[in-house]
C-alpha cells in the first residue's frame, strides 16, 4: 500500500443525484483507505445529511472527520464550502495555484465509456507531486475497493433514523405478507425522455415482470415493494402482492436495501441498494427483457 499523508483529496463537484452522488463518495472513500491519503467531500450536499457517518461534519471527510459540529450548522456550512471547492476546481484548471491540481472528467458523465481508475499510475503521480486534488466528475473508480471496504463504506452510510424507521416499518409489513421480498424500482419521470427513453417502460410492463417473478417461484407468496418517483395506476397491480414504498428517495433507497431481490432499469440508485444491502439485482435493460424462470444476479 503506498502511503500519502499529505495529500487532501477534495471532491468539487456534484454529479447527478443520490446514486451517483453516493457511488462517487464511494469509491474515493475506499481509495482513501487503500492508499492513506485524507478525503473531503462536500459535494455530498443536499444528502449529507441523511446518513450517519456525514450528518455532523461540514466537509464529509472520510477516514477521518474533518470537525464534528451541530447537524444544522453543519448542513449550512455545506453549500458554501462546496461554492468555495466547486470555484477553487475552475480556478485550478489553468494551473496558476501552486500545490493545487484540479482533475476535471466531467465529458465522461453521460458517456458509455471513460473513466478514471484511481489506483492508476496518473493519479498515484498526481498524489505524489500536489497537496490539494480537486476532483470534478463521478466517473473515477475503485472497483476493487469498494467491494474490499463495502462494510466500512455502509457503516458510514447508515440512513439516519428519520430515514430508517419508516423505511424499516414498511419493510416489516410487507414481509408479514408473504414469503419472498421483491424490490421494484420503478423510474419513469426523467426516464421518459433520457437518452430518448431507452430505459423507460410503461407501468404495464413493470406489472409484467412482476407477474413473471411471481409465476417463477410456484407455492412461494411473492410480495412487491414498489418504489417509484411518481403517481402509478395501481390498479394495474391488483392481481399481485404490492406495498408501496416510503415514498422519498433515502427511504424508498433504505427499503430496497432490505429486500430479497431488486428489479429495476439501470440506475446507480437500485444499484447503491443492492450494494448497501447484499442483495441480488437484475437490471432491466430493455421492454424485451423476460424474467421467466431468471435467477437473479448478485451485484452486491
Amino acid at each position: 500500500m503506498s502511503v500519502h499523508h499529505q495529500a487532501v483529496v477534495m471532491i468539487a463537484s456534484k454529479s447527478g443525484r443520490l446514486g451517483n452522488r453516493l457511488f462517487q463518495a464511494a469509491h474515493f472513500m475506499a481509495n482513501a483507505m487503500r492508499l492513506n491519503y485524507r478525503l473531503l467531500n462536500p459535494s455530498l450536499g443536499e444528502y449529507a445529511h441523511l446518513f450517519e457517518g456525514s450528518l455532523r461534519d461540514p466537509f464529509c471527510g472520510y477516514p477521518q472527520k474533518w470537525r464534528e459540529s451541530d447537524s444544522e450548522f453543519a448542513s449550512q456550512c455545506r453549500e458554501f464550502l462546496y461554492h468555495g471547492a466547486y470555484l477553487l476546481g475552475l480556478t485550478a484548471r489553468m494551473g496558476i495555484v501552486p500545490g493545487v491540481r484540479s482533475i476535471d472528467i466531467r465529458h465522461f458523465d453521460e458517456t458509455e465509456e471513460g473513466e478514471v481508475d484511481l489506483n492508476g499510475s496518473f493519479f498515484a503521480e498526481v498524489l505524489e507531486s500536489e497537496k490539494l486534488i480537486l476532483p470534478l466528475g463521478w466517473k473515477f473508480s475503485d472497483h476493487l475497493g469498494i467491494s474490499q471496504y463495502r462494510k466500512e463504506i455502509i457503516r458510514y452510510f447508515t440512513p439516519v433514523e428519520s430515514v430508517r424507521n419508516p423505511a424499516e416499518a414498511i419493510v416489516c409489513r410487507a414481509r408479514s405478507k408473504g414469503d419472498l421480498l421483491v424490490g421494484v424500482h420503478i423510474r419513469q419521470e426523467d426516464y421518459r425522455n433520457w437518452k430518448n427513453g431507452i430505459h423507460f417502460y410503461e407501468t404495464e410492463q413493470y406489472g409484467r415482470w412482476m407477474r413473471e417473478l411471481a409465476d417463477g417461484s410456484p407455492g412461494k407468496r411473492m410480495v412487491f415493494l414498489v418504489c417509484a418517483s411518481g403517481a402509478l395506476d395501481e390498479t394495474l397491480f391488483r392481481d399481485l402482492l404490492v406495498v408501496r414504498g416510503p415514498g422519498f428517495p433515502a427511504g424508498d433507497l433504505h427499503a430496497l436495501s432490505l429486500c430479497d431481490k431488486i428489479i429495476g432499469p439501470p440506475s446507480t440508485f437500485s444499484t447503491w441498494a443492492s450494494y448497501h444491502g447484499g442483495v441480488s439485482l437484475r437490471v432491466l435493460r430493455d421492454s424485451s427483457d423476460s424474467l421467466s424462470s431468471e435467477k437473479t444476479r448478485n451485484k452486491g
